[in-house]
């Protein structure tokens, strides 16, 4: 092959192929076009433009080797090697993922809007008393293992909605209907939260539950109104058996009170004429004995006490003696004038 057919070959044409026969033998003449020092200097750019890649604050990457596991990168600037060879896979593991059962939000602006589609596969359940309850539930998670959450399980969303519903539908159907949309909301949700929780540890999701909320727990739409006013019935039963056992609670310990105060003042009262008996009969049996040693004079001091302790109480006294002879009746002169010495005085 003579350089003067090769000249003539311009940029971007493909190559030529010349068949030469030297005697038994063919000999291929291959000539490479200009070409392929372009799509190498594209090459390079290409690469020198993917191999760096940023990782977000609230993520960290998955970085692959060939399809295989090679290490975790944290959020920041890092470099890899290009051409498909390293694949970087973020994770979000500080945002929290919010999935709904039962429901969909549609928007979240403003005022909250909620799809009209019909997801009651979801929120219907049977409960422990064979009715049946419209459950709509809130769970909140976090990626707490990145690896488990990428290479352990092959559609995480999925497997942890099944389980979601499979615990919460369990736990439903343990208890009767009026404990599910009443007091036993609560009780509910962090039973269904510890026991999610074991299960995608079980299997290895990776993924940490943060709370579990019961969102609106209700009958089904036939029997809605019906329920509510079975429900407001004894609501009310359970408002008036309340006041009846204030009242109760009211008027039993202030009637006790009143009882024991008035048992312990009859006690009082007892004991009381007991020890003033008893001090009058020690007193008159002390009064006999100095009576029985000196009649005459206990006698006299008696009516001498007992005139001291009366007179004072009389307003008139008149004193007459037996052995004065022709007295006059002037008791009446006597208290008139009494009245006027009180009124103008003594003289």
């Amino acid at each position: 092959m003579s350089k003067g057919n090769g000249g003539g070959e311009g940029f971007g044409r493909p190559a030529s192929v010349r068949i030469l026969n030297t005697g038994d033998k063919f000999k291929f003449d291959l000539k490479p076009p200009m070409i392929w020092g372009p799509i190498l200097v594209i090459a390079l750019v290409y690469g020198v433009l993917t191999s760096f890649y940023t990782v977000p604050q609230d993520s960290v990457a998955l970085v692959q080797r060939f399809g295989a596991y090679a290490r975790t990168a944290e959020p920041g600037l890092h470099f890899r090697i290009p051409f498909g060879i390293e694949r970087v896979t973020r994770v979000p593991v500080e945002r929290v993922i919010k999935e709904e059962f039962g429901f969909r939000t549609a928007s979240a602006g403003v005022k909250t809007e909620y799809s009209g589609q019909d997801y009651s596969g979801e929120s219907l359940m049977l409960t422990g008393d064979l009715n049946i309850a419209d459950v709509e539930w809130v769970v909140q998670y976090k990626i707490k293992d990145p690896y488990q959450y990428v290479f352990r399980v092959r559609n995480v969303e999925d497997t942890f909605r099944d389980l979601s519903e499979a615990v919460t539908t369990r736990l439903v159907g343990d208890r009767s209907v009026n404990e599910v949309i009443t007091e036993g909301r609560s009780e509910i949700a962090v039973q269904v939260q510890q026991e999610l929780q074991e299960m995608l540890d079980l299997y290895e999701t990776g993924v940490a539950v943060v709370t579990v909320q019961l969102q609106d727990v209700n009958p089904p739409g036939p029997v809605k109104d019906s329920f509510n006013e079975v429900n407001e019935a004894k609501q009310e039963q359970e408002r008036i058996t309340n006041e009846a056992w204030e009242a109760y609670n009211k008027a039993i310990p202030e009637a006790q009170g009143k009882a024991k105060r008035e048992v312990a003042e009859a006690q009082g009262y007892a004991t009381d004429r007991v020890n003033r008996s008893l001090g009058d009969a020690q007193r008159f049996k002390a009064v006999y004995a100095e009576y029985k040693l000196a009649p005459e004079v206990t006698r006299r001091r008696m009516y001498l006490e007992t005139m001291g302790e009366i007179l004072p109480r009389v307003d008139g006294k008149v004193v007459i003696d037996d052995s004065i002879d022709n007295l006059l009746p002037m008791m009446e002169m006597g208290a008139a004038g009494g009245s006027k010495s009180k009124k103008g005085g003594s003289r």
